[in-house]
């Protein structure tokens, strides 16, 4: 094969697709220097991969999204090679389709110009490393519709026709200009009027009036009106919406069903964020994340929270800003330390919050906690969240051990020293749950000394999630020789367990002493009547009602014996056990 495209009436067709799939995915700021390098990727593509167009299609694709392009400088700057502009009157839709993101602009002239099945970009997409392929296409889509069916949807310049301006060029530089123009082509093609017909939307975004939460006692997110100042921009909006109808991979999405929305969603937010642009939306039962950021687009779909009037969640814009619910009208932040809380007060604009970033010390998560007031709903009481990473935060609560009564509502807020002290060494120690968090309690049903001088605190934390599970983690804290230990002792799922539901438990495991022995310690909760330890190996019990001690061998590892509680209540009831298993 030659060098050269010019007079291979074969490659007419493949070079100009290639030549419209490179400029249209090349920064559209790139002036005539965007133009000479789509021409010489698709030229380089189809003479190194020569019959092979889908090899030498995702070449030019894969060079073009990683291109960054650079002023030209020196003799190149005296002649200007720039597309031909063939469609004077759609100005408008050229500069929403080079405002879209780079994948989404070249799925658009890989679907609507060359003409590929949406199901073949796709795949083309993927091998190009594109993270979210289904949302480039939903947003060609989006683009179209915005538009309307009536338009014929093509850019109003062409690059596979340039025009040459000199500036006092040497005569090279006009003859090399020459060259760029015949290469380019010498009418429109064909085959512009191939594109895939735009699928009309069917869903839009509702609005909900401002102040609507002050007439109506559904105080949850279906009162919450939209915020940010582009909620007005339909082109933003747009792409959203069918980002989400778009965008059916089980990966973009967490603990939700992947069909897209069937009623019309209702806008949130819109707005820049941090450096780039963010979209929520919600559709019953879900809320959707949008954002478009250094050119690329992505999506997340979460389980909505559950309504909870008196301290419903802000919802996580970015990393550290949170969209606050409107009745919410003061915002306090504090790190989760063995000190207590220490609360700073966070300037709110627009409904949300300055930066409040996440807090992490060495392998130790710190939060923030969240205290907010709404004075206008529930007598304006503060109440406190924690944020585990997602897109709401979650209730946090303290139950002191006893002799603290226990409140038949479930336990407070945290906020004294002791509830921040405790939630402290659980963020050091606590595998969180990767789902949404509602709420999350931490109960210590059982406190007091340890062998040789020792001390424990015994904590049952309960994450309730927003689907309706439930995981619940025991964790014993002993106290020797001015060090905490944190030690899991024992997991359930799908329980009462640590609830107003349920208060009586008990939990075991082993615990090496100071002095190298070992010792099977058992905790239960203060209804616990009897409370006994038996198994292989076990002599010398010493056990109360409440908690029971067994010396072990000294030295080594983990003893592996198999023990058993057994423990009633006064009513005779046998109360759930979390204990860690050792096989012998």
């Amino acid at each position: 094969m030659g060098r050269s495209i010019k007079g291979n009436s074969a490659l007419a067709r493949p070079y100009r697709d290639l030549v419209w799939l490179a400029y249209l995915t090349l920064p559209p700021d790139g002036g005539e220097r965007r133009l000479v390098l789509a021409h010489r990727l698709a030229a380089r593509a189809l003479l190194r991969h020569p019959g092979d167009l889908p090899a030498a299609r995702l070449r030019v694709l894969t060079r073009a999204l990683r291109h960054r392009l650079r002023p030209w400088l020196g003799p190149a700057r005296r002649l200007d090679v720039v597309p031909a502009v063939v469609r004077s009157g759609e100005h408008a839709f050229t500069t929403s389709l080079e405002s879209l993101p780079a994948p989404a602009r070249a799925a658009y002239a890989m679907t609507r110009l060359e003409g590929l099945p949406p199901e073949e970009t796709r795949r083309i997409l993927g091998q190009a490393s594109v993270p979210e392929p289904s949302i480039a296409i939903a947003l060609v889509d989006a683009l179209e519709d915005e538009f309307g069916s009536a338009i014929p949807h093509r850019p109003a310049v062409d690059p596979t026709l340039a025009r040459v301006y000199g500036r006092a060029a040497p005569r090279w530089l006009t003859a090399l200009g020459t060259v760029l123009l015949l290469v380019g082509g010498a009418s429109i093609p064909y085959w512009l009027d191939n594109g895939v017909p735009a699928t009309s939307a069917t869903v839009t975004l509702q609005r909900v009036p401002a102040e609507t939460w002050r007439t109506t006692t559904t105080l949850d997110i279906r009162a919450w009106h939209p915020r940010g100042a582009l909620v007005d921009d339909r082109h933003l909006t747009t792409r959203a919406l069918r980002a989400w109808q778009g965008s059916v991979r089980p990966e973009a999405l967490y603990g939700v069903s992947p069909v897209p929305p069937t009623t019309d969603p209702q806008l949130l937010y819109a707005d820049r964020v941090d450096g780039g642009t963010i979209v929520l939306m919600r559709d019953p039962g879900r809320i959707a994340r949008y954002a478009e950021s250094r050119g690329v687009a992505s999506l997340e779909v979460f389980p909505e929270p559950r309504p909870k009037p008196d301290g419903s969640s802000p919802l996580k814009l970015s990393g550290s800003r949170y969209l606050l619910p409107p009745w919410v009208e003061e915002v306090s932040a504090a790190t989760l330390s063995r000190l207590g809380a220490r609360w700073r007060a966070i300037p709110v604009s627009g409904g949300v919050t300055a930066p409040i970033p996440p807090v992490q010390t060495g392998a130790c998560w710190r939060g923030p906690v969240l205290r907010l007031r709404a004075p206008a709903v529930a007598g304006g009481l503060p109440y406190t969240m924690i944020d585990f990473g997602r897109l709401a935060l979650a209730n946090v609560y303290h139950q002191p051990p006893p002799p603290a009564e226990i409140d038949g509502s479930g336990p407070s807020e945290i906020e004294s020293l002791a509830a921040f002290n405790v939630w402290a060494y659980l963020g050091c120690n606590l595998p969180f749950p990767p789902t949404e968090v509602q709420a999350a309690a931490a109960w210590e049903f059982w406190s007091g000394a340890l062998p040789e001088q020792a001390t424990g605190r015994w904590l049952c934390t309960r994450f309730t999630n927003t689907d309706g599970t439930s995981t619940t983690r025991a964790t014993l804290l002993a106290y020797a020789q001015g060090h905490t230990t944190a030690i899991p002792t024992g997991e359930r799922t799908n329980t009462w367990d640590c609830s107003r539901l349920e208060h009586d438990i008990v939990s075991g495991t082993w615990w090496k002493a100071p002095s190298g022995r070992w010792h099977y310690l058992a905790g239960a909760s203060r209804q616990i009547t009897q409370l006994s330890i038996a198994g292989l190996g076990v002599t010398d019990v010493i056990a109360n009602s409440t908690f029971a001690v067994a010396p072990g061998p000294i030295g080594g590892t983990t003893p592996r014996t198999k023990i058993t509680l057994k423990a009633v209540t006064s009513e005779g009831v046998v109360p759930p056990t979390f204990q860690q298993t050792y096989e012998p």
